[in-house]
């Protein structure tokens, strides 16, 4: 069985993910200033609260994670996620503004152990919990964080290193909760 995943990413679906990033990141600068007053989150003068985008970055490691998984039913969502990510963002920069959409898939992709495949299960079914009790809003921003995660995850750009890091994060993690040695 193949341990690495097969899946590449072009400049179209990193598009699609930076774009999901920059749009919420954007959202939270706006609204968490001193002016957003009491009821916004991170408003009312207390400045931009960093705990309001802990749903969509953890959100965004479980996409990161997702789509380093060789195969299984988490791997293959993740890989027709990605696939079908790129392929609107490659049609949108044609569209756009006429330009190539090269892969961007970086080299050497890092692979999930065995430990680091369990904590992924686990950390696939407490998003999924966390996803249907919590708020529209809440919905929202973790759909949008694995979305990103996903198109971000195989880059070879900044986005990539940072996957990398949570991949190894996620095997080291995940093989010392489950004993598995290697």
């Amino acid at each position: 069985m193949n341990s690495v995943t097969t899946a590449t990413v072009s400049l179209g679906g990193v598009t699609i993910g930076l774009g999901i990033l920059a749009w919420h990141l954007t959202k939270w600068w706006k609204t968490g200033g001193k002016g957003g007053g009491p009821g916004v989150p991170g408003g009312g003068g207390g400045g931009r609260d960093p705990k309001v985008l802990i749903p969509l970055l953890s959100s965004m490691a479980l996409g990161m994670i997702s789509v380093t998984a060789a195969g299984g039913l988490i791997g293959t969502a993740a890989t027709f996620l990605l696939n079908t990510g790129s392929l609107i963002g490659n049609w949108s920069l044609v569209a756009a503004t006429g330009t190539a959409t090269p892969e961007v898939t970086r080299s050497g992709l890092k692979a999930l152990t065995p430990g680091g495949c369990a904590l992924l299960c686990i950390y696939f079914v407490i998003c999924v919990a966390l996803w249907k009790s919590g708020a529209k809003i809440l919905k929202g921003k973790i759909a949008a964080g694995v979305t990103a995660g996903v198109m971000l995850g195989l880059s070879a750009g900044f986005s990539g290193v940072a996957s990398a890091a949570v991949v190894t994060i996620t095997n080291t993690i995940g093989d010392k909760i489950t004993g598995v040695v290697l």
